[in-house]
């Protein structure tokens, strides 16, 4: 007989696809949105730490410098930084 605890059932649980086009997103920026170089990431604007959706809508392009030193700051403290 199946186990069916919910333990179980989470670890059945397939991952939620993204709500998003990753391909998309990087060839509608053509480059990192915040230093014009190669951009192999992407950046949610509004961190989802701060409570940002995790939409197409707050994502951009950047490389992954950019990417790294932004981390989780909002756009202000990043450049604040820079």
């Amino acid at each position: 007989m199946p186990d069916l605890s919910p333990r179980a059932a989470r670890r059945r649980r397939r991952p939620r696809p993204d709500p998003y086009d990753r391909a998309e997103i990087l060839a509608r920026w053509g480059g990192c949105c915040y230093c014009d170089g190669s951009a192999e990431e992407l950046d949610h604007v509004v961190p989802l730490a701060h409570g940002g959706p995790d939409v197409a809508a707050n994502l951009v392009a950047a490389c992954r410098e950019c990417n790294s030193s932004k981390h989780a700051k909002s756009l202000a403290e990043w450049a604040a930084e820079r």
